[in-house]
């Protein structure tokens, strides 16, 4: 049986007509499947929690983007045992990019009907101010989650979608958050025994994936199923370095560049020197001076081809 989880009440008209579009698929094929429909956020996690628990075996399908994604996680139990599969809607999909799930929803949902490719997907973990969350894609602590941040708020990120330019939305608020951010000192412990000291950080990227902040190759060489987080420290540059980094960051071609700092481990704990912004798949984490990070116990089968 597929369980869809989808947001019937979605602004954005790509997300309305991709789900009729499935939903007509559906029916004419005589597909068993349930609707799942959230009315309110943050109940995307209760329905994949009563889904999970209901039926262990279950495919739940997400349509939506990284924000809904992170909800469905956040909710699922039985990880071991159930099957995720997603129809992208977002605007900046780093999940399905980093996954190698087909960005067009036609070839996406062909994939889900009829499944050859399934990946093992590790699951992170983060713990700050005394909050515990998944994260499939990345989480981190400063400049890159309060881009994150305002993200979540902006009216710019609707602007952008209703030009069909979203992923432009991290790029546009970046410019304005690099002016206002001021860095300051850290510290991270690698596996309980590896430690570090860092000035000036502007961030610190927890990364599961290569991919952030809509399509930003955060970690070239991250895996989602090598039970490894790949961590890329920013510190120690000028405000205009970074400016002019940020082309080289899109592409993956910041090795070696001053200030890139690359780092991996299996459990990170960071304490900033003040309390900065946090987040977990692009969706906000509050604000706290220390972040820890490592995966869940179990792994979740994601259909991507």
């Amino acid at each position: 049986m597929f369980y869809f989880i989808i947001n019937p009440s979605s602004k954005t008209k790509s997300s309305r007509a991709i789900w009729q579009h499935v939903n007509q698929v559906l029916h004419q094929r005589g597909i068993p499947h349930h609707v799942c429909a959230t009315r309110y956020p943050g109940h995307a996690s209760e329905l994949a929690r009563s889904v999970s628990r209901s039926d262990p075996n279950a495919d739940i399908i997400v349509l939506g983007g990284d924000g809904t994604i992170n909800e469905v996680l956040n909710g699922l139990e039985n990880l071991d045992t159930v099957t995720l599969g997603v129809i992208p809607t977002g605007s900046a999909n780093d999940f399905c990019s980093g996954m190698g799930i087909p960005s067009d929803p036609s070839r996406a949902l062909a994939a889900i009907l009829h499944p050859v490719r399934k990946t093992s997907l590790d699951i992170g973990r983060i713990t700050s101010a005394s909050r515990t969350s998944r994260f499939a894609v990345s989480a981190g602590i400063g400049f890159d989650a309060a881009v994150c941040h305002e993200a979540i708020s902006s009216p710019v990120k609707s602007t952008l979608n209703a030009l069909h330019a979203g992923p432009l939305t991290y790029s546009v608020i970046a410019a304005r958050q690099i002016a206002l951010y001021v860095p300051g000192a850290s510290e991270v412990r690698l596996d309980g025994d590896r430690h570090f000291r860092f000035p000036d950080t502007y961030f610190i990227a927890v990364m599961n994936q290569r991919f952030e902040g809509g399509g930003l190759m955060m970690a070239p060489n991250a895996r989602p199923d090598d039970g490894v987080l790949d961590v890329f420290v920013c510190s120690g540059i000028s405000r205009s370095r970074l400016i002019a980094s940020l082309p080289a960051v899109k592409y993956g071609r910041h090795a070696g560049l001053k200030g890139a700092h690359f780092l991996k481990c299996r459990r990170i704990e960071i304490l900033m020197d003040r309390r900065r912004p946090v987040h977990a798949d692009g969706e906000s984490g509050g604000v706290s001076r220390t972040l820890t990070a490592d995966f869940e116990p179990a792994k979740l089968s994601v259909i991507t081809g």
